[in-house]
């Protein structure tokens, strides 16, 4: 078997044991016995106000797993053995090859894998993006610049739709992030990664990197301003506008076709119509755009997340959004049902101790 990179746990003791001892697959912090439940989780007072801010669930072997973050390593619990999760885990839990090596320190390897896009979600988004360019008239190799890119799972996505037809390439990456740097190069050293903060990138650095324009352009601008975690402080967070620069850089290049994703919580963000504002920050540079949100487990990712997509053209005529491929019951279309994470974690060789 693959040796199996960012596996590592360590042994656990006291009222922590305890607790995930307790707990049956699909059990929470309040299925636990009252003197076994955190102080932090427990109401207090006559209105019974506070809690629950210490989470904790088992994972079940048949069922996709909760949204995975950058603070699921004290919350998943493995479904079978009586310890938290590891790193790869949750990287198995977001469809990364178990041969991906997460650079940097643990909360920045946590960071990384938490705030990545499922690649088997990329790789659907993907699919679409190459039957559209088949319909255009266009095969061969199409060129990615990948913004914000992050530990990359939409670049992988976008690697494995390749086909015979449709060769995906990502020929240009950048992000703000050091671990993320170390990443890249570690893991995909022809993807021509470049560290830089967007606002002080210029677009023609992007074009003189890869030698062209790019045929398509993805990323994800920093999603936590729009976040129902995050309290939604949207564009009142600087980091909340930064799709403002992606759009100038899309301008500048014209690429055939952009990719920009985000949490859901874009579109319920209450301080100003963001979608709207977003379709007309595309319109004003003459691309016509799409959006939807799509659940990862719906393309069989062990995950319940839910990310919003939007999709732009000059013309967007061929383009649809991808079906999806697994269903959470027994459906009429024979579809297979969600990936548990069980299954997958099944599939990795033991975790090793830590000494």
């Amino acid at each position: 078997m693959t040796q199996a990179l960012n596996h590592e746990t360590r042994a656990y003791t006291g009222i922590v044991l305890e607790r995930i001892k307790h707990l049956p697959p699909g059990g929470k912090m309040g299925d636990l016995p009252p003197h076994l439940q955190h102080e932090s989780f427990v109401r207090t007072g006559a209105k019974k106000t506070g809690g629950p801010n210490m989470r904790l669930l088992r994972l079940e072997h048949d069922k996709p797993a909760l949204t995975v973050t950058a603070y699921i390593f004290n919350k998943f619990v493995h479904p079978q053995e009586d310890r938290y999760l590891t790193p790869r885990e949750a990287a198995s839990l977001q469809d990364f090859p178990v041969d991906y090596a997460f650079m940097g320190t643990q909360g920045q390897v946590h960071q990384q894998i938490g705030n990545a896009v499922p690649v088997k979600l990329g790789k659907a988004i993907a699919t679409e993006v190459a039957n559209y360019f088949v319909k255009q008239g266009q095969t061969g190799v199409i060129k990615i610049a990948s913004y914000f890119c992050g530990a990359g799972g939409l670049d992988l996505g976008f690697e494995q739709a390749s086909t015979d037809t449709i060769q995906f390439k990502t020929c240009f990456s950048t992000d703000i992030e050091e671990p993320v740097e170390k990443t890249i190069r570690k893991n995909r050293s022809e993807w021509n990664f470049q560290r830089a903060d967007i606002r002080a990138l210029d677009p023609e650095q992007v074009s003189q990197g890869m030698g062209c324009n790019p045929d398509v352009i993805i990323g994800g601008p920093p999603c936590q301003p729009f976040s129902v975690a995050g309290k939604q402080k949207a564009i009142h967070d600087p980091l909340g506008v930064l799709y403002r620069d992606y759009i100038q850089h899309i301008d500048y290049l014209k690429p055939k076709m952009v990719v920009m994703e985000n949490v859901y919580g874009l579109a319920q963000v209450k301080a100003a119509n963001m979608v709207a504002e977003i379709y007309q920050s595309f319109a004003d540079i003459g691309y016509a755009v799409t959006h939807c949100e799509l659940m990862a487990a719906d393309y069989g990712t062990p995950q319940k997340r839910r990310r919003l997509f939007f999709v732009a053209a000059r013309d967007l005529d061929g383009f649809r959004f991808p079906e999806p491929t697994h269903s959470e019951y027994e459906n009429l279309l024979g579809l297979p049902r969600y990936v548990g994470a069980g299954e997958i974690l099944a599939t990795l060789p033991p975790a090793r101790l830590k000494p």
